[in-house]
């Protein structure tokens, strides 16, 4: 009867483990866009599911009017909304060039390998 009652108490703690860790912050996010999709209103600039990026012009119930470019609307179901653009700005910009990479790019090469700096290069 004691072998019985340690396997239910360790099933069940493996059933309190997943609901902390996977099912409990899955609900949470569904919970946070749900929030965002109803949230939203025209001029808003949002992101879709498949990378389009654009600004709200108008909506229905279920439908979307996305403007991407000036007098070209996409009509899209609110469903494929992935994020508004705000929460995006603090991303960094991977194509962004450092001032770092630059700098090498002012480095040449002659035939014999020995580099030659750019202002070098000029004076030749």
């Amino acid at each position: 009867m004691g072998g019985d009652m340690n396997g239910m108490l360790s099933l069940l703690l493996v059933v309190l483990v997943f609901w902390v860790f996977l099912i409990r912050p899955q609900q949470k996010q569904a919970k946070q866009r749900a929030e965002m999709l109803t949230a939203l209103k025209p001029g808003d600039k949002v992101v879709t599911i498949g990378g389009i990026c654009g600004t709200v012009s108008r909506m229905t119930d279920d439908k979307i009017y996305v403007e991407v470019s000036e007098g070209v609307v996409l009509e899209m179901l609110r469903n494929s909304i992935s994020t508004l653009e705000e929460d995006l700005s603090n991303l960094k910009d991977p194509f962004a060039e450092d001032e770092e990479e630059l700098e090498d790019d002012d480095i040449y090469y002659d035939e014999d390998e020995d580099i030659i700096d750019a202002d070098d290069k000029k004076k030749m």
